[in-house]
């Protein structure tokens, strides 16, 4: 019996030698391991090496081994003093903070602080304490209204603003203070104005935009500031306390907690010493020699500045297989500097998964099926690049257009994009051989392991506190060669509050016929013909919505007929038609289709859509063993274009499903290994040329092979005034939301609406000498993103990142200014929310280190 399918009928079966127990069969080897052959399963199979994909595997919770368990404790305790010395700077900051406020409070209680009783309030572990006014986490002292129908909280940042005269939490006071007057002004008029709020469909920025908000002004706006004496009484109504009484000093924590952790810290890191570097320098063991090449030192070329400021052109970009014990060293080197760095093959360090969009997805079903996730193995919610709108897709649907590509109804590439997927919080519990593989493919684990990570901060927190989801989590989406100027599958500019890795783990190259590509090259002529594809009728309004539910009614009609067999024969003879019809338009290659969506064109393409959902509903009341092949869960062929090309790429498939083509599978994947291989000893393939442009972005377009996968820009930290200068002072050229232009920003960074194309990298080096690095991601490469560092993504070909948040010690400090600056951010802002908590989060991590290298001390001596 095939141990893959369960199945003893098939044509054929393969001994494992290397076990003598598992087999497999001829037609689950070619569907399932394209890249495999006969004997590669006769030496090993799958299940022996760990990574066989079927069902039963599929639901396996594997434990990765941790790296950081095998260290020396001489190992340990210096990294636990280096975590602790670069922690003591926030803990300071804390403890200052707290100090004043105490002060303050034994001025109003006339008591000593050492006499002094602040009550102490248990939280439940699982909740999270924020302030009510500028929704910053609240990590030890604070002030709260003692009305129990009021309990209004106030973070000690606000208390202090309060005091100095100014507005508690900058811009949120404005922007309550402008509500105040919109809700005025209605009412005056009876309620006939029309508010001024903006209000847009838009996902990945949700604002409530407004202008010049501090200036605004009102007789009836209420008034709130601290007393005489420094206390401070419970906001207004209208400000979201109740007016009353007086806000009381309140803790969470023991009184005296953070002081005995900067004693204990001071005490184990009194004679610890930090390596000595200078950071404004090249790093002294990336210097290459005559006899020494930068591609033996591991350095790709990602900029090109000159006159003194080109010292890190290069980065750090190491094999993971070369990697020895004191490569970590050389990777902070890099990292204390600010510096991204790039890790080649990671992927050859694991099993072998497959990442293939259709395993993830039957991975997904075995674990979503049986945890009532019946809906989410059906359709996503995907955003749609042109636009950024979302839209609803059936999963099958998106899967195959990451394959095969999907386009507008004038042939412009469609762009969709799937992030965090599976939605869960919790990743391991979906995907969980993924997960381990993913885990296990990351390199550094001191820093990287999300459970055990000697110098992963995020790694501290008790067991029983409400966690922040760090990850990992996927970013699915398809990817165009050339940069198309709109509707570009991209990650706009944005700014990360913690440091992150990115893995890119499978890539697609879609086959874009001939007539697309002229096409295409056609409307980016014509800007204003471009310009209709975002009408409010067309893609942006709900419209968009119904088409794609259409489309899935129409499936679900066919197979209510199909089941009742009152399909008429004549329906099939029609769609046979067709299909000829349509092989005879490639042959020729005639105009295009006009459909919107060439997939969804001939009722045998409906089929493959519902043979999918059928086998969705039946895999949730089915067994472990399979019964009959799964067509759904085909492997599709890289090289026809079926969404995009004809229709004629329909008649490959029967009743049964799509028909697979062995050696097209396998071709995609000879693909992916010659990636690998490129990526592997390519480190200037997307060095910057002398104007400051990419020479990946001119010879795209003649390109017959594209090698990596995205193409990344991170600019550096001491850039990003000049950088934020210049997108305000271009905000206009920029368009979001519906395709239209930029007219409004609050921040132009942490807003996430601006992507800055070729054009505009350009600009911005010949008016700021800012340049950012850019380089190509290629498969199997993990990109490390310090905080801090904003940066955009470019998708080349169709992709399947998994991401992972995690702190490091040295960028800690930098977490926390940036906590403060998203601070100032309206309420409804995007990245307005505290979900980090790194002032919590570094008193824990401090608390844990101290424990831990007291242990070591003995031991070390």
């Amino acid at each position: 019996m095939c141990h893959q399918c369960q199945r003893n009928d098939k044509s054929g079966v393969v001994f494992c030698t290397a076990c003598n127990r598992k087999r497999y069969c001829y037609e689950c080897i070619a569907k399932w391991y394209p890249e495999k052959t006969r004997d590669d399963f006769r030496s090993a199979c799958p299940f022996c090496l760990g990574n066989c994909n079927c069902k039963a595997c599929l639901r396996e919770n594997l434990v990765v081994k941790n790296d950081c368990d095998d260290l020396d404790a001489s190992v340990k305790l210096k990294g636990l003093k280096y975590l602790l010395y670069k922690s003591l700077p926030v803990l300071r900051q804390i403890y200052k903070e707290q100090s004043a406020e105490l002060e303050i409070e034994s001025q109003l209680q006339g008591v000593r602080v050492t006499d002094m009783e602040v009550t102490r309030i248990k939280v439940d572990p699982h909740e999270r304490l924020y302030c009510d006014n500028c929704h910053t986490s609240i990590v030890n002292y604070y002030r709260s209204c003692q009305n129990p129908a009021c309990a209004y909280d106030l973070c000690l940042t606000c208390c202090q603003e309060l005091r100095n005269g100014g507005q508690p939490g900058g811009d949120v006071a404005g922007t309550s203070r402008q509500q105040f007057i919109e809700r005025s002004n209605s009412r005056a008029s009876n309620g006939k104005a029309k508010s001024k709020t903006i209000v847009r469909d838009e996902v990945e920025n949700k604002l409530l935009p407004s202008k010049n908000a501090n200036n605004l002004t009102s007789p009836d706006f209420p008034h709130w500031g601290a007393n005489a004496d420094g206390s401070i009484p419970c906001p207004p109504k209208e400000r979201g306390g109740c007016g009353g009484t007086g806000l009381h000093l309140r803790r969470n924590f023991k009184a005296n907690w953070v002081m005995k952790l900067i004693g204990g810290a001071e005490e184990i890191t009194r004679d610890y010493e930090l390596p000595n570097m200078d950071i404004s320098q090249r790093c002294s063991l990336c210097t290459p020699s005559r006899s020494v090449s930068k591609l033996s030192l591991g350095l790709r070329q990602a900029a090109s500045l000159e006159n003194g400021h080109g010292h890190d052109n290069f980065l750090y970009c190491p094999d993971a297989m070369e990697l020895t014990a004191d490569g970590i060293e050389h990777f902070q080197r890099h990292w204390i500097r600010g510096e991204p760095v790039i890790v080649r093959n990671v992927l050859d360090k694991t099993s072998g998964l497959s990442w293939e969009p259709m395993v993830m997805w039957r991975a997904f079903r075995e674990t979503g099926a049986k945890r009532k996730l019946k809906e989410e193995t059906r359709n996503v919610r995907a955003l749609d690049c042109l636009d950024w709108c979302e839209v609803e897709i059936n999963i099958h649907q998106f899967f195959t257009g990451y394959l095969e590509g999907r386009m507008h109804k004038n042939g412009w590439p469609e762009m969709l994009k799937l992030k965090d997927w599976p939605s869960s919080t919790i990743f391991e519990e979906r995907l969980p051989r993924h997960g381990a593989e993913f885990v296990a493919a990351l390199p550094f684990h001191e820093y990287t392991n999300p459970k055990a990570g000697l110098l992963n901060l995020a790694t501290k927190l008790p067991e029983v506190l409400l966690k922040p989801d760090l990850g990992p989590k996927t970013y699915i989406a398809y990817g165009y060669p050339e940069e198309l100027g709109r509707g570009d599958s991209v990650t706009k500019l944005h700014c990360d509050m913690s440091d992150a890795v990115n893995v890119l783990t499978h890539t697609a190259k879609v086959k874009n016929p001939s007539w697309q590509v002229s096409m295409v090259e056609e409307l980016r002529k014509r800007p204003k013909d471009l310009d209709k594809l975002c009408t409010s009728d067309d893609i942006c309004s709900k419209s968009k919505w119904r088409t794609l539910k259409r489309e899935r009614d129409q499936d679900v009609e066919y197979r209510l007929r199909l089941e009742n067999g009152d399909l008429a024969k004549q329906d099939c003879l029609n769609v046979e038609e067709k299909d000829v019809e349509a092989k005879n338009t490639e042959k020729l290659n005639c105009e295009p289709p006009t459909s919107e969506y060439m997939n969804q064109e001939t009722l045998s393409a409906r089929k493959e859509l519902v043979q999918a959902e059928a086998s969705s509903s039946k895999l949730e009341e089915d067994n472990d063993i399979e019964h009959g092949a799964d067509n759904s869960e085909l492997p599709f062929c890289g090289d026809k274009v079926h969404a995009v090309s004809s229709p004629a790429a329909e008649d490959s498939s029967d009743a049964n499903g799509p028909k697979l083509e062995n050696d097209c599978v396998a071709g995609r994947n000879e693909t992916q290994k010659q990636q690998l291989h490129n990526g592997r000893d390519s480190l200037e393939i997307l060095g910057p040329s002398k104007n400051g442009t990419s020479n990946s972005f001119e010879n795209a377009k003649n390109s017959t092979a594209i090698d990596g996968g995205a193409i990344w820009d991170i600019f550096r930290r001491q850039d990003v005034p000049k950088l934020i200068e210049y997108l305000k002072k271009h905000k206009k050229e920029f368009f979001h939301t519906n395709n239209l232009p930029v007219n409004s920003i609050v921040h132009p960074i942490h807003d996430q609406t601006l992507f800055l194309n070729d054009k505009h990298k350009k600009q911005l080096k010949k008016e700021y000498n800012v340049e950012p690095w850019t380089f190509e991601q290629f498969l199997g490469e993990a990109v490390f993103i310090p905080a801090g560092c904003p940066h955009q993504v470019r998708n080349r070909q169709s992709c399947i990142k998994v991401a992972l948040d995690f702190v490091s010690p040295e960028n800690v400090e930098e977490c926390v200014r940036l906590t403060d600056e998203f601070r100032m951010l309206p309420k409804d802002h995007r990245a307005k929310e505290d979900k980090l908590e790194v002032k919590k989060m570094t008193l824990y991590a401090v608390s844990s280190a101290v424990r831990d290298a007291k242990s070591l001390l003995p031991h070390h001596n």
